[in-house]
């Protein structure tokens, strides 16, 4: 047996072990298992692979024993964050992971914004769409857009209530009610709306909901009924 083949046969061996403690047979760059750099060794093998460099009984090896290896690096880093968000899930109860996340030494933080960042811009494919929407039923491609409907239908709810109490939607800027700052919610939506931030089903909504609804107010001091 050739130094070479001895190395690859060395660096299958490994392989396995990094797989049966890891789950995966994509260790990032600087891996190493049981002190052998394992990530060295896949990143070489690739390597040989684009430059057609490894034996096709090596490549039918790898893929045989390894049914999760990716000879691409995209294809591997992408099997390498969805791992750490699966253990993210396992142990949080949710997808929905925090900027500044890391799991494992991972960043699945910033992992998971960058998925986010293609899909907006059309670079995840179906295929991996599917993939996030069937295996993490909370997950999110707009946390932000999320936030944005439940504030709304919060500040919905409370304008209801204001207007049983008031007989107005149009509360005053330091107006609360049920402990809910109903009148800076209020100036909030016409700010959005003179900026044009307010979507136009938003807009239909209120004006629908609020017959009374006024987007422009000429003084912050216009009193409701009975003041």
């Amino acid at each position: 047996m050739t130094n070479y083949e001895e190395r690859f046969e060395t660096g299958i061996a490994y392989l396995r072990r990094y797989v049966a403690a890891q789950g995966s047979s994509s260790p990032p760059q600087g891996a190493t298992i049981d002190g052998f750099l394992i990530g060295s060794w896949v990143d070489s093998r690739r390597t040989e692979y684009r430059r057609g460099r490894l034996s096709a009984e090596r490549i039918r090896r790898i893929e045989i024993e390894f049914p999760a290896w990716r000879w691409s690096v995209h294809d591997a880093q992408f099997d390498v964050g969805l791992a750490h968000l699966r253990r993210y899930v396992a142990t949080h109860g949710t997808s929905r992971v925090v900027y500044d996340e890391v799991v494992d030494g991972f960043a699945i933080g910033t992992w998971v914004q960058s998925r986010r960042a293609d899909y907006r811009t059309g670079r995840l494919s179906g295929e991996r769409v599917a993939l996030f929407e069937r295996e993490f039923p909370d997950w999110q491609w707009s946390p932000q857009a999320a936030a944005s409907a439940v504030a709304f239908e919060t500040g919905i709810a409370h304008l209801h209530r204001y207007v049983a109490v008031n007989g107005t939607s149009n509360a005053r800027r330091r107006d609360v009610i049920d402990g809910f700052a109903i009148g800076t919610w209020v100036q909030s939506r016409r700010a959005d709306y003179r900026t044009g931030r307010l979507l136009a089903e938003r807009i239909r909504r209120i004006e629908t909901e609020f017959p009374d609804w006024q987007w422009t107010i000429r003084t912050s001091s216009t009193p409701g009924p009975g003041r």
